[in-house]
């Protein structure tokens, strides 16, 4: 993905989605497209929850092919973000 798509995303995610999400302690942020599918991360309360599903396949996917058209598909990675992978690593160096 172009970093031009990258920051449109970014920014619909920001205004949109993550307004949305933020109602109820989440959020969301994109990882990547691959093809048709939009990759993104839940965040905060929303990583994990029972309603993800219906949250990403009828609010997400939505919203973002009413915008992105091409876009037809929203998976969700359950990888942590690199500050919080990196945020762990400090910690058990700290403490070794």
């Amino acid at each position: 993905m172009s970093d031009e798509l990258y920051d449109k995303f970014t920014q619909f995610f920001d205004a949109d989605i993550n307004q949305y999400l933020g109602e109820h302690g989440g959020g969301a942020e994109v990882v990547d497209l691959m093809g048709n599918e939009l990759i993104i991360r839940m965040l905060g309360e929303c990583r994990g929850c029972l309603s993800m599903n219906d949250t990403v396949n009828g609010v997400i996917l939505k919203k973002v092919s009413a915008v992105f058209p091409f876009v037809k598909k929203v998976s969700v990675t359950d990888d942590v973000s690199p500050e919080v992978y990196e945020m762990a690593c400090n910690l058990f160096t700290l403490h070794n």
